[in-house]
This record gives structure tokens, C-alpha cells and sequence, in this order.
């Protein structure tokens, strides 16, 4: 199978996307429709559902450790798994939404594209549980040597044992008994039929189990180009996330970043001819963000750029440092965040010289322990560039502003530049 998860990319056009009004105009999404909800020996669901996937908009990434993985393969030993898995039957959602709803986003975007890698059913709900059982049952999963007990029978009071070596650890090499009684073990699923873009994003959000999805992948599920965007942006840079995150799919954290950058420069900060005003960061504003006017083709492609030139950047100066404390200052998120800030200023930071420069002087500045926002007996007389750095307050984004306007300013007055900011160009 073939099917790439990669976003489309940049430019995305935002005249497919449903607004609210279309919503509100046109009866909202097509109805949700799903079977009865089955219970299938595990044997069966392994061997009925393995040709599945987990789209990126509605699943995070398979994220269970070693030690997860085997608390629930004794789970399955017991007799104590809990939770339904949901479905989408591809094929019949695909035929339905041709018949009652041509228009929908889900038709073009996610279901001729996994029918066409001859993916079956998408996952929306129960992707580490039912890749592992696949897994287990094909004798690709290794079984941590060890004693294990397990319940053969409902009915039964009495807990029998066996062993596991670590040569004779896969599925294939344990008792016969045990491999029955597992096969036999019920799962629930839940299968839906009828379904578009709007009903998977909800279903995602209103069925998920085990670890409830945080914020941002909350917003990854919006039907919205925003989510579309951040994600095309989080594969143009995997170097520069990779700096910061040791996983940075995890719980969708590189994305999450990359919207508090966008933020920053695009809703923190509100410049006109007589005032500044300023405004938090929050998991409220960034919902609000994905719910804005959409940027232009040129927009996307001049934010694409800017973070592209700070991967480049960045790679380079990591490449120069002399010393690995050095080297994981120049990783800490909080400087990316400002140095792309300053980066997508008209009048900002663009050669390689002056975010150097624009560096060494964010390091004098958060360094510095004398310099306050307030003045002494004055509200916020204790918060520092650095104290202000740790947060998103409306007034933790001023003074960095303050900070920040100083370093362009004296980096861009002292420090020579021929190329333009590609911002500059929209």
C-alpha cells in the first residue's frame, strides 16, 4: 500500500473549506450513520480489519512504550480489555458521500485517496490496541520473556500459568491453550457507513479514549486550512523541530509550536500608526486562529520561507558552537519563537549575520537579572526578559516586544543586509 499521510502543499486554497455560515446555510454536515455496534473474537477483528489506517487529522502517531504495550497483552491474558474500537468502512462512506454529499472535503482528501491504496477502514478510535493485537496474532510483536497468568474462561476462578523464554517469545510459540483462549477473547468495534470531513472530525473528538487528546490535537481534527497548513509546515522543517523535540509528533508538540510562532506574529501582536495593543497566547486564541480568515497564497509562502531560512539558520550556528551547552541554547524553543518573531518583521532580522547577531543579543538580554519591565515600586518590577519569556500574558508578549523591536533595531542598524524579507514581497 502506498497511501502518504504528507499534506498537500503550500499554497493550500481556501475556497473548499466550509465556514461556519455554509454550515449554518446548508443544514449543517451530512447525518453520521454507523451499524450496531458488533462484538467479534479477537481472531476475527485481526483478520476482518487489518487492512486499516490512521490518518494523521484524526490519529495520533502509534505511541505506546514497552511497558504499555505488555500491560495490555496481560490485559488480554486476564480477560479485563475495555474500550470499543471505531471504524469507518471506507468504501461504503466513500458511496455515500458521492450520492448525498459530491461537495464534501472527505471525498477528494481522505477517502478515494485510501480506497485507491486499497486501504479498507479508517481508524478513529482504538489505533494502538488494534495494531498491536494485528501485531501480536502475525508474530511480529516479541513477547517480554517472563511468567504471565490468564483466565481461560469466564467461568473459571482459577488462574493457570505459563512461561515465556526470550528464544520462544512470539505469538506462534506460546501454549495452544493460551492462543485459544486469546483468539476468543471479544472485542467491540464500531463501524460507521455514512460519514464526512465535519462527522470525522467530531467522532474523533467525542469517542476518543485512554489518553484524552490535548489541545492541539483537538485542532489538528478542525476542518479548517489552518490545520492543513501547520501540519505542510511540520514536514517542510523536521530539522528545525528536531532540535527541540526528541519526538516531535508526539502529541502533535512540533505543531503545537509552530502555532505559537504563527500566533505570536499574527495575533499577539497588533500594530497600527498610533497604538501597539497586545494580547495572551492561549489555547483559546490559538482555537480562534484556526477559526480566522486564512492567509493568502504569498502569506503562506512567506511564512513557509521564514521558517525554512531559521531551520537553515539555526543548523548552521548549532554546526559552529564550540560546546554543547552552546549548542542546547541555541535549541531552547523560546529563542526560535522570538528569532522567527524578529524574522517576520518587515524591517526585521534576514541574513545569516544578522540572526547571529540577533542571537548573541537575545542571550545578553535573557541573561540579564537587573533589567525589569516595571519600574522599581511599580507593577511588574520583578518580571525580567527571561521571566517573561516563561509565559504567554498579554504582558509577557509587551515586553518581549520591547526586547525584541531593541535587537532589530540594533541589529539592522549595525549589520549590512542586500536580501530582502519575504514578507517584504507579499
Amino acid at each position: 500500500m502506498t497511501y502518504s499521510s504528507q499534506p498537500a502543499q503550500i499554497p493550500f486554497l481556501a475556497g473548499n473549506y466550509p465556514t461556519e455560515e455554509d454550515r449554518n446555510t446548508k443544514g449543517g454536515y451530512p447525518i453520521v450513520i454507523k451499524k450496531e455496534p458488533s462484538i467479534q473474537h479477537l481472531v476475527n477483528v485481526v483478520a476482518n480489519y487489518v487492512d486499516n489506517v490512521a490518518p494523521e487529522q484524526y490519529q495520533r502517531p502509534l505511541s505506546w512504550s514497552k511497558d504499555e504495550k505488555k500491560a495490555f497483552l496481560e490485559s488480554l491474558f486476564m480477560d479485563r480489555v475495555e474500550g470499543v474500537i471505531v471504524l469507518v468502512n471506507i468504501i461504503k462512506a466513500l458511496h455515500r458521500m458521492l450520492k448525498i454529499a459530491p461537495d464534501d472535503r472527505a471525498i477528494e482528501h481522505i477517502f478515494k485517496p485510501l480506497k485507491e491504496s486499497e486501504y479498507k477502514y479508517i481508524i478513529l478510535d482504538g489505533n494502538n490496541r488494534l495494531q498491536f493485537m494485528i501485531n501480536l496474532l502475525n508474530d511480529t510483536y516479541d513477547i517480554p520473556e517472563g511468567e504471565y497468568g490468564y483466565i481461560r474462561d469466564p467461568q473459571d476462578t482459577s488462574v493457570s500459568t505459563f512461561k515465556v523464554k526470550r528464544n520462544k517469545n512470539k505469538y506462534s510459540d506460546l501454549p495452544q491453550a493460551v492462543r485459544e483462549t486469546i483468539e476468543t477473547r471479544n472485542v467491540i468495534i464500531s463501524e460507521y457507513s455514512q460519514i464526512g470531513y465535519d462527522g470525522l472530525s467530531d467522532v474523533f473528538l467525542n469517542t476518543n479514549s485512554g489518553v484524552f487528546p490535548n489541545a492541539q490535537e483537538i485542532r489538528n481534527a478542525f476542518n479548517s486550512p489552518w490545520a492543513d497548513y501547520v501540519r505542510a509546515l511540520r514536514y517542510e522543517v523536521p530539522e528545525l523541530l528536531g532540535y527541540m523535540f526528541k519526538n516531535f509528533k508526539k502529541r502533535y508538540c512540533g505543531d503545537e509550536w509552530i502555532v505559537d510562532c504563527l500566533a505570536f506574529v499574527l495575533s499577539a501582536v497588533d500594530e497600527d500608526e498610533d497604538d501597539v495593543t497586545f494580547s495572551p497566547i492561549s489555547q483559546s486564541s490559538k482555537n480562534t486562529l484556526y477559526r480566522s480568515t486564512f492567509l493568502t497564497s504569498k502569506e503562506q509562502e512567506g511564512y513557509l520561507e521564514v521558517f525554512k531560512n531559521l531551520s537553515d539558520y539555526i543548523g548552521q550556528m548549532i554546526d559552529a558552537a564550540d560546546s554543547k551547552e552552546d549548542k542546547a541554547k541555541l535549541k531552547r524553543k523560546v529563542l526560535l519563537q522570538n528569532l522567527f518573531w524578529m524574522m517576520s518583521q518587515s524591517n526585521g532580522i534576514v541574513t545569516y549575520d544578522q540572526a547571529t547577531e540577533a542571537v548573541r543579543l537575545h542571550e545578553v538580554a535573557y541573561g540579564n537579572k537587573d533589567r525589569f519591565f516595571g519600574e522599581k515600586g511599580e507593577e511588574y518590577d520583578d518580571l525580567t526578559f527571561k521571566n517573561a519569556c516563561e509565559g504567554t500574558r498579554a504582558v509577557n508578549i509587551e515586553y518581549r516586544y520591547e526586547i525584541l523591536s531593541e535587537i532589530i533595531q540594533e541589529v539592522t542598524s549595525n549589520v549590512y543586509s542586500d536580501e530582502a524579507n519575504p514578507l517584504e514581497r507579499l
